[in-house]
């Protein structure tokens, strides 16, 4: 499975499972999905999730698509991923252990985000109140 994004919005996902050549490289497209962010400008799946996509682009905005419950893309990749998450995810704690890391990155991307809209939104103020001392001058 390949993922890709793009400035048309959308992700595109991928299958190169027979592609044996790097000179033919002609991976099979199996779906996309406009991720209602802006242009997408980065794309990658988290590592102990193959199933979880993550993007950002243009709007400022991170987007999330949870691709385990898509049927079409369980058919066509379920059997090769399952061999790819047993090892890294056994149950119980590290199950456990393994929600809470996610969670806590969650909540840091969350803590980011915040961030840059309070940095944004200062730049902004300052902008502001630049213009609106000239005007007082002015007069």
């Amino acid at each position: 499975m390949m993922v890709t994004c793009a400035i048309d919005k959308t992700v595109a996902i991928w299958d190169t499972k027979n592609v044996s050549d790097f000179a033919d490289f002609k991976p099979i497209a199996c779906g996309n999905k406009d991720m209602n962010v802006g242009k997408l400008y980065s794309v990658n799946f988290y590592p102990s999730s193959p199933w979880l996509l993550g993007c950002g682009g243009s709007g400022n905005q991170l987007a999330l698509w949870d691709m385990s419950s898509e049927t079409v893309f369980q058919k066509r990749f379920g059997e090769r991923l399952s061999d790819v998450i047993k090892p890294k995810i056994s149950e119980g704690e590290n199950n456990e252990k393994h929600n809470e890391d996610f969670e806590a990155m969650m909540a840091a991307a969350d803590k980011a985000v915040e961030q840059a809209k309070r940095e944004i939104n200062n730049k902004k103020n300052k902008k502001n109140t630049k213009s609106k001392k000239k005007v007082h001058k002015r007069r």
